[in-house]
């Protein structure tokens, strides 16, 4: 019951900064590799590419759209990874 003493808002924030810091390292991989390296396709490419959007919303004097992205790659699954050990052992 560890994770109820933790507190499970904690558990989110860590394991969505781990996708944040894991998908930035990626994309900063994918800066350096050439976009046809075979390590550039299994590492930086997105597995999971998922778009919502975009969505018009019309008021009288303005316009909102807004879209919603999710990529998930080799190194978001990596933060994840490492954002789940670093909740588990060091809280």
């Amino acid at each position: 019951m560890a994770l109820t003493k933790k507190g499970i808002g904690l558990l989110i924030v860590t394991l969505f900064v781990g996708v944040i810091i894991g998908g930035a390292l990626g994309q900063l991989l994918g800066i350096f590799l050439p976009a046809d390296h075979p390590v550039s396709d299994v590492l930086v490419k997105p597995l999971l590419d998922y778009r919502v959007g975009p969505i018009p919303i019309d008021i009288v004097i303005m316009r909102f759209v807004f879209e919603f992205t999710v990529r998930i790659s080799f190194f978001s699954i990596l933060g994840i990874m490492f954002a789940w050990y670093y909740y588990k052992y060091h809280y």
